[in-house]
């Protein structure tokens, strides 16, 4: 039964992943989401349970939805008129910037925050997670796992800061 509940919503979240690219709604795409995404939900739902992973979702981590559309929304402008500003030929460079999410004790929820976090830095255009290694510690005292960000606009509202929080 889990693993029927378990496709059913793979299903439902990739039927709307495919409608959330649709203009119009007409029928043969309404049709082709229905067929397509369900063979698709059933492999998701067998490869997750193959590899054995969970996601444990803190409800807190929710605070980082509010901010993310207008971070979306301010990044495209300030790279747009970035691109537009200047010639093609003088590329900005843009800086690198650790970010470091609250620890997590429990590694499930850790790589579940980490994989969350990485998303939620590179929705907004003007930033992309470049380096997210936490096997990986430079720094022995550190107590916690550090994303590298690289940043080309930068401004309010900044969802690393969010992240951080």
């Amino acid at each position: 039964m889990a693993r029927l509940i378990e496709t059913l919503v793979w299903w439902v979240a990739l039927c709307g992943l495919w409608l959330l690219t649709l203009s119009t709604f007409p029928i043969p795409e309404l049709v082709a989401a229905v067929a397509v995404a369900l063979p698709c939900a059933a492999a998701a739902t067998v490869a997750r349970r193959a590899v054995g992973a969970s996601w444990r979702v803190r409800p807190g981590w929710a605070r980082w939805l509010p901010p993310l559309p207008a971070a979306v929304l301010a990044d495209t402008a300030r790279v747009l008129t970035a691109v537009l500003r200047r010639p093609v030929v003088r590329a900005e460079r843009g800086r690198l910037l650790r970010v470091a999410p609250h620890p997590e004790s429990d590694a499930r929820y850790a790589a579940t925050q980490r994989a969350l976090a990485v998303i939620a830095l590179s929705l907004p255009p003007g930033s992309v997670v470049v380096g997210a290694d936490p096997d990986r510690d430079p720094d022995p005292g550190r107590d916690r796992d550090e994303l590298l960000l690289h940043v080309l606009a930068d401004g309010p509202p900044r969802m690393n800061e969010v992240i951080e929080r």
